[in-house]
């Protein structure tokens, strides 16, 4: 069976669901997913989707600089400023305000004038007004400390289910589900089969699969992170680069965007696959930034 989410349903704040469509490319081809009750994927499924990402990810997945810490503080302004701004843009605010309030405490005495000084330029206020809030309710509610739990992360002002599942997996090491728009798309794309009843229904499908697909332990920290990047660089939404892409020899969608956009068939003898080293081999990062080690915690 489909495990459900281990994060209580009325904490999970809405998230947009795209129409169940292959991320418009112009054609109305529709999506994969079994109805409510759909099976769950099979071992293999998950080994092949895991292993597949994990060696993408060492090789063409991003270093960011928000990746290089577990501080669920610093984690949580990249986040939160990560919300409707590219990433190019967000590399130099978040170094300069983190200069600027470099602990929980520095943030929440600010004065919310100075705060949103710092945020000038980046927009949509209310997260940085959020932001000051949450930091205040730090201090207050945990002296200072900051929660590592779903129930305390999520009552964050500003915080939803996906960034709560951030932070707890980026700074904490957990084995928890995220679900922005790219890991929406990959998932959607590799797994689903038929459309759900309801946006809701999705909405719902959508994350037992993003947890589905985690491994256990801090291994989860490089499948989030490989989704994130995978859908924003190659698996985006209207130009999917698919004969470029470790997924699709395993991807539902695959054949159908080949097939309306004219691309060449992909096989695992292509260049532009990965081999597929035993799971025993040391891995060596030379693209996305190595997984923290979460023993050392806020370094």
């Amino acid at each position: 069976m489909l495990r459900t989410a281990s994060y209580p349903a009325k904490l999970a704040g809405p998230i947009a669901v795209r129409s169940t469509q292959f991320g418009g490319v112009g054609h109305s081809l529709k999506r994969v997913i079994s109805q409510d009750t759909a099976v769950a994927l099979d071992g293999q499924q998950k080994r092949q989707f895991q292993q597949r990402l994990r060696q993408w990810y060492r090789r063409y997945g991003r270093d960011l600089p928000w990746r290089r810490t577990t501080d669920p503080y610093a984690i949580l302004v990249s986040e939160v400023m990560l919300q409707q701004t590219q990433v190019e843009r967000v590399l130099e605010y978040y170094r300069r305000f983190l200069a600027r309030f470099p602990t929980v405490a520095a943030l929440a005495t600010a004065s919310v004038d100075t705060v949103l000084a710092a945020w000038q330029g980046l927009g949509y206020y209310r997260r940085a007004r959020n932001l000051h809030l949450a930091a205040q309710q730090i201090m207050a509610q945990h002296q200072g400390v900051f929660p590592d739990t779903f129930e305390a992360v999520a009552a964050l002002p500003g915080v939803g289910r996906y960034t709560a599942g951030a932070v707890l997996c980026f700074a904490f090491g957990k084995r928890a589900p995220i679900l922005d728009t790219n890991v929406q798309r990959v998932l959607e794309r590799v797994f689903v089969r038929r459309p759900a009843t309801t946006p809701g229904a999705m909405q719902k499908r959508l994350w037992r699969l993003a947890e589905e697909v985690l491994p256990p332990g801090t291994d989860a920290w490089v499948i989030n992170q490989a989704m994130m990047d995978l859908g924003a660089t190659l698996c985006t939404a209207r130009n999917p680069r698919c004969t470029q892409c470790c997924l699709q020899p395993i991807c539902y969608a695959a054949p159908t965007f080949a097939t309306h956009r004219g691309l060449f068939a992909y096989t695992d003898a292509t260049a532009t696959d990965l081999p597929l080293v035993a799971e025993g081999d040391t891995p060596a990062y030379g693209g996305g930034t190595p997984p923290p080690d979460f023993t050392r915690r806020g370094s």
